[in-house]
């Protein structure tokens, strides 16, 4: 008779690192300052006939310093030119390249000749194209690193500095105007659509436009890094593909937050969102775009589904100063339609803006002939009715405690004379209280050009009432992060685990860790574990009561192999364990039997641990038994993380209405459930290097909190 190997109880979750400091922030001037806010600027290849002259000629118009290098003319645009980059009689801030791939790669070895400060380059024909291509590239990286110059590029549009006037860019003009969002994008045609979407009244103020491109030396955790400490930048668009250096991407996120500066991005190529359950649930979130939205919405980064959402949860951090920021906990709605004001309650429940109903505001209706007060307020054919009226309501509003952003919409288009004075009244009110935002924007449509008079006393202009509380939302989610401060914290905060001792079975899927080793690891890690014995022989009394579970300990599809028994009592422990093995000898599976004991409890949840994702070790969370398939709903964070995150996780569930207690069931333990939730996050951090996936599935609510009955660890094979 072979002995048991069995788990002690589990202990008390560990303490969670402490977190560490804020980055340190690079020492200035960054290597990108004379790239991107460049005093002087050489263009090689663009003559007079180029299609990008008009490029050359915008830079012309501004002070920038404008120099040439073509080898077929001695002047360009009335200036000399010269041969090439060496023969250039001054040092140059930027070259700005607009020749073929081979050559691109001569110019940024001139250019890491005369020490010019970066190169921009809009050439094609690099690692997209294939083999030749990334040789191509490859070479003209390691020229660039060994110097230490920035190159923005290639296979993208270029950049514009427009405070500055420096075109660097194969774009065809756009209306722009300067102003505080900076954009960094991997499509070029974004920074047009961002321009496009922008230019309108209110619309958003620009100042950098960088397309990234191929990234063969300079990166987007670069560009954020730059654009944390650039005293232009206020507000900071993303449109992304793919984040190629997570560790610093998320580190110059962190600097962003803590310097208070906003990011809104895109994530490009979200069509790979399904996601396929495999023999590891967890595993199949690698790589995926959830992954990426997970990551983003936890550094404090804000989405949108495209580039008009996107300036439209950025318009009003651009257009605002800072002071007038809020959390927007509580939004005044003033229109001049009945209708608007209901649909005004429906989308902002949709998007989550808060609109209180104000009762305390009756002394103020008191004034008002047979009308009460609501918010959303129609203030059709009574607020001009008393002289005055319209005044005290507005002031009404805006005092009202529980009021901190208020938002005046009517058609307010060009030839909206009726409602002008109503938009002055409410734009004087405005400027009467700095501290919170006043929003006035038309019904739809494109509003009214007399609306930017209001800007000059910080009244924000909007686009249409989804637009309105787009932005006031992404402004309310930004204001409450930054004040949470850091969330995603660098997975070696947490020491690396060294590979557990045990069994490692090869399975379809790949190599998975046993069963007895799992379960030694989750409890070892802060997760508590229902008791367990294995056996390989024949199997003794485990050590504690039944009734048991008795399964096939080391198949990771049990269910498909009818390889569980339930409510075993101490008596059937033979019986049931040579049913099993019975079945390992018809199936070739692993004959190791585990048992285990009931554990009955009031919930189910699931916890997925990924080592290593696209961006970083990951935890997943989610409701367990029916509700997997039921609700569809699967949540994450970065790993590690803390008790704050670990609530605001479980939180995302909340609208389910499971945690509170489902159909009379106890409410759950949220506090141990956090722990667990930590534990397992310090756990994805610790087994960074060696964690394929977790699966802890079921993890069962008891009332003395949650319990681990089972866990699939897949290694990871390269």
């Amino acid at each position: 008779m072979s002995s048991p190997t069995s788990s002690s109880p589990a202990p008390t979750p560990p303490t969670a690192p402490t977190p560490p400091t804020a980055p340190t922030p690079p020492t200035a001037p960054t290597a990108l300052h004379r790239t991107l806010k460049p005093r002087s600027v050489a263009y090689v290849g663009v003559s007079e006939a180029s299609p990008y002259a008009h490029s050359v000629r915008r830079t012309l118009s501004g002070s920038t310093e404008t120099l040439f290098v073509h080898p077929k003319f001695d002047t360009l645009f009335g200036r000399p030119s010269v041969p090439d980059l060496t023969e250039l009689a001054q040092p140059v801030d930027v070259v700005f390249s607009a020749v073929s791939a081979a050559r691109t790669v001569t110019v940024v070895e001139q250019a890491a000749a005369i020490g010019a400060g970066g190169v921009v380059t809009i050439a094609g024909g690099f690692a997209e194209s294939g083999e030749e291509g990334t040789l191509l590239q490859a070479r003209m990286a390691d020229i660039a690193r060994a110097a230490g110059l920035p190159v923005v590029g290639p296979n993208g549009v270029g950049v514009i500095n427009v405070p500055d006037e420096v075109n660097m860019t194969m774009l065809a003009p756009f209306e722009r105007r300067p102003g505080g969002l900076s954009a960094v994008t991997h499509s070029g045609a974004m920074i047009e659509a961002i321009g496009a979407a922008g230019h309108r009244p209110g619309g958003v103020g620009l100042n950098l436009l960088i397309s990234a491109g191929n990234e063969a030396v300079t990166d987007l955790a670069d560009y954020l890094d730059f654009l944390v400490d650039d005293d232009r930048t206020t507000v900071i668009a993303l449109a992304l593909e793919k984040i190629r250096r997570p560790e610093a991407f998320f580190a110059a996120a962190a600097r962003a937050l803590a310097a208070g500066k906003p990011i809104v991005a895109v994530k490009m190529g979200r069509s790979a969102r399904a996601r396929k359950m495999a023999a590891s649930h967890t595993g199949s979130l690698v790589g995926d775009a959830w992954v990426y939205e997970t990551a983003l919405r936890q550094s404090g980064i804000q989405l949108a589904n495209d580039i008009e959402e996107l300036v439209d949860r950025v318009q009003f951090l651009e257009q605002l100063p800072r002071q007038r920021w809020t959390e927007v906990r509580g939004l005044a709605v003033l229109t001049a339609t009945g209708g608007f004001a209901q649909l005004a309650s429906d989308l902002a429940e949709d998007i989550g803006v808060d609109i209180p109903a104000l009762e305390q505001l009756q002394p103020l209706a008191d004034t008002v002939p047979g009308r009460p007060l609501p918010n959303p307020l129609d203030a059709t054919g009574f607020a001009d009715s008393i002289p005055g009226l319209w005044e005290s309501i507005v002031d009404g509003y805006a005092a009202e405690p529980a009021v901190d952003a208020l938002l005046f919409t009517s058609q307010h288009a060009d030839w909206d004379i009726m409602n002008r004075r109503m938009a002055d009244v409410f734009a004087a009110a405005g400027s009467r209280l700095p501290g919170k935002p006043f929003v006035v924007a038309p019904l739809a449509g494109t509003a009214g050009t007399w609306l930017e008079d209001h800007r000059a006393c910080e009244v924000a202009v909007g686009n249409g009432l989804l637009g309105c509380l787009r932005g006031l939302h992404t402004m309310g989610r930004f204001v409450r992060a930054h004040r949470r401060g850091q969330q995603v914290r660098p997975a070696a905060t947490v020491p690396a685990l060294p590979v557990p001792e045990g069994a490692v079975h090869d399975i379809p899927e790949g190599r998975m860790l046993s069963f007895a080793a799992t379960m030694r690891l989750l409890a070892d890690s802060g997760v508590p574990v229902a008791r367990w014995a294995v056996f390989d022989g024949a199997v003794a009394h485990p050590g504690f009561p039944g009734p048991y579970v008795v399964k096939l300990a080391d198949v990771a599809h049990r269910t498909e192999h009818s390889a569980v028994r339930l409510n075993v009592p101490d008596d059937g422990l033979a019986d049931a364990t040579a049913e099993l093995r019975e079945i390992a000898r018809r199936d070739g599976l692993p004959a190791t039997v585990a048992v285990q004991e009931m554990v009955a409890g009031h919930g189910e949840a699931f916890i997925g641990v990924q080592g290593a994702s696209e961006l970083g070790p990951l935890t997943a969370f989610g409701l367990g038994g029916v509700f997997v398939e039921l609700l569809k709903q699967v949540g994450g964070r970065l790993a590690p993380f803390d008790e704050t995150t670990a609530r605001e996780l479980i939180g995302e569930f909340d609208a389910t209405g499971v945690l509170d207690g489902f159909r009379g069931a106890p409410a759950w333990d949220r506090a141990r459930l956090a722990d667990v939730l930590r534990a397992a996050g310090d756990l994805a951090a610790g087994g960074r290097d060696w964690i394929d996936s977790l699966d802890i599935n079921p993890l069962v609510i008891t009332a003395d909190g949650p319990v681990a009955v089972d866990g699939l660890c897949l290694l990871r094979t390269a």
